[in-house]
């Protein structure tokens, strides 16, 4: 396959988690940092953009609803709200790869070879950490539903889609994920971004499932309920998010 992966970075955060990714650009897969420099001008490592890109190349003019819970203080912008538009914004840049990865700058793993030889078998248009879905959701049964081992249980998808989303009325089935790392199809970055232009947008965890089940794509998720992986031997694979392994008890 023809995959891009790419680590999304900011010029504060940059210098204190590039190390860890040095190993990654020596393993022949192909690599970039796609860098939000709306802080930091200057800042010019890998594909960059700011915040003003966004807006433009995405004909955005929505800010986040600063009584959405995930915006509940007021101080997100809609690169982080939003997050599916740096992604939607390197697509159409680089429009040819089969799938693309998007990390967090602060994952790390210890094994990326068989974390690969696992991930790159499933053919899934969406694949994330984790993803899960309301009760009462039919589609997608391999994804599981919310439960009381999660620390938010229900109270997840009584926050999604939240004040400000936009999304069709004939939406009824709402998945969730967690995002520092996650991987999309070339057809489900092309449907997200007719859904842009369409002016469709909810806060990004919930909207992209949410919006591709919709299209009827499938989706995937690499950490399952029991926090082992169907993709990959966890004892073998250890994936970390600022230095934490998550757990489902963590959502």
């Amino acid at each position: 396959m023809n995959n891009i992966h790419c680590v999304c970075t900011t010029p504060d955060m940059y210098p204190h988690y590039r190390g860890q990714w040095d190993n990654f650009k020596d393993s022949g897969r192909d690599f970039t940092f796609v860098s939000d420099n709306t802080k930091d001008e200057s800042f010019n490592v890998g594909f960059t953009f700011n915040e003003e890109d966004l807006k433009r190349n995405m004909n955005f003019n929505t800010e986040p609803s600063k009584i959405n819970y995930w915006n509940c203080i007021g101080n997100r912008n809609i690169a982080w709200f939003y997050a599916h538009l740096r992604m939607l914004n390197f697509y159409i840049s680089n429009p040819n790869y089969d799938y693309y990865w998007f990390f967090d700058d602060d994952i790390r793993m210890d094994n990326w070879s068989k974390f690969f030889d696992g991930v790159d078998k499933d053919d899934s248009d969406f694949l994330a950490y984790f993803c899960f879905k309301n009760k009462g959701v039919l589609s997608q049964p391999n994804i599981h539903t919310t439960d009381s081992r999660m620390f938010s249980n229900d109270q997840w998808f009584y926050r999604f889609p939240g004040h400000g989303a936009v999304m069709p009325n004939e939406v009824t089935e709402y998945f969730g994920s967690f995002f520092p790392t996650t991987r999309f199809s070339n057809r489900a970055l092309k449907q997200l971004l007719i859904d842009n232009e369409n002016q469709f947008h909810a806060y990004h965890e919930g909207f992209v499932p949410t919006m591709l089940n919709y299209h009827g794509m499938k989706l995937n998720t690499i950490i399952q309920p029991d926090n082992t992986s169907l993709l990959f031997d966890v004892n073998e694979v250890n994936i970390y998010h600022k230095n934490v392994k998550i757990t489902w008890e963590w959502l």
